[in-house]
């Protein structure tokens, strides 16, 4: 599942639309429950866990794109 598709799913905005440059301060939807649910669904969708410190400092759409990766290898 990519990005955006989970965003749009966890933010509960269908036609969300979200670049690498989006962070959370952009988007009043994106609340800090609304970032533990993007957090949980990354790690679903990718068989990942971050550890408490990325998930405090992560803070836009960038953020979560390297740190999948990261995890990814």
């Amino acid at each position: 599942m990519e990005l955006t598709a989970i965003f749009r799913q966890e933010l509960d905005e269908n036609y969300l639309s979200i670049s690498m440059t989006t962070v959370q301060s952009d988007l009043d939807s994106w609340d800090s429950l609304a970032h533990v649910r993007i957090v949980m669904a990354l790690e679903r969708a990718y068989g990942i866990q971050f550890d408490v410190t990325e998930i405090e400092t992560i803070n836009s759409v960038r953020g979560f794109y390297d740190a999948v990766n990261r995890q990814l290898g």
